[in-house]
């Protein structure tokens, strides 16, 4: 007899789901403030809405939805106070990150964090959901080089919201976070605070100025 596949867990599962819905918010299929109907998803997927609902706590987790208490799920909408401090947090946390995986980060990891970075549009001309998900996956491998499970998990609940909801005022390209990379090979503490703190701050300038009162992207 054959030996059969091993089964999907059911742990598994909700992480597919989960994944699929989080791309699909990057995407905009879902707008902010819109309601997320388990049973609709559950259909679409053809899975159990219990498996919906684990992958909507992961959603949570990671700031893109709000559960509430009557069961509903809303697609989260940020406020331009909501991005401002987000974006503050990011450039009080981030430097530090780096600081952290700049004293651990081999040159092996400093290949990879690279080839992350090349994944980028060289201009402004790509995808912005590829593009997006591949500077959220740069930040990511550079937040879990820290050692610091805290640290990382914070910035991903803190920076994800800001991934999927906020148009950047400069595009995130690969030159910009190839310097991040030249910049961590130096190891120069005082020039890897600057400049992942120029980093953010450049992408995020409007926010950083009360008196521009720019919205997010879709609120």
């Amino acid at each position: 007899m054959t030996p059969l596949p091993t089964p999907i867990r059911a742990d598994s599962l909700s992480r597919q789901v989960f994944g699929i819905l989080k791309e699909a918010v990057f995407d905009g299929k879902f707008q902010q403030g819109e309601l997320i109907a388990e049973i609709k998803i559950a259909k679409w997927l053809n899975v159990s809405q219990a498996t919906v609902r684990e992958a909507l706590v992961l959603l949570e987790q990671n700031g893109l939805v709000v559960r509430q208490k009557n069961r509903k799920t809303q697609v989260n909408r940020l406020t331009t106070d909501e991005v401002r401090d987000r974006v503050a947090m990011r450039v009080a946390l981030e430097p530090l990150a780096a600081l952290k995986a700049s004293k651990v980060m081999s040159s092996e990891d400093l290949e990879k964090l690279g080839r992350l970075a090349e994944q980028m549009p060289a201009g402004d001309e790509g995808n912005r959901l590829s593009s997006t998900l591949a500077d959220l996956e740069f930040h990511r491998y550079l937040w879990e080089k820290t050692g610091s499970p805290i640290l990382a998990r914070t910035l991903e609940q803190l920076t994800t919201p800001l991934f999927a909801f906020v148009e950047p005022d400069l595009p995130e390209t690969q030159s910009r976070h190839l310097l991040l990379v030249e910049t961590l090979r130096i190891r120069d503490s005082e020039l890897i605070t600057d400049r992942v703190r120029s980093h953010i701050e450049e992408a995020y300038r409007s926010f950083l100025q009360p008196e521009a009162g720019r919205a997010a992207k879709t609120a």
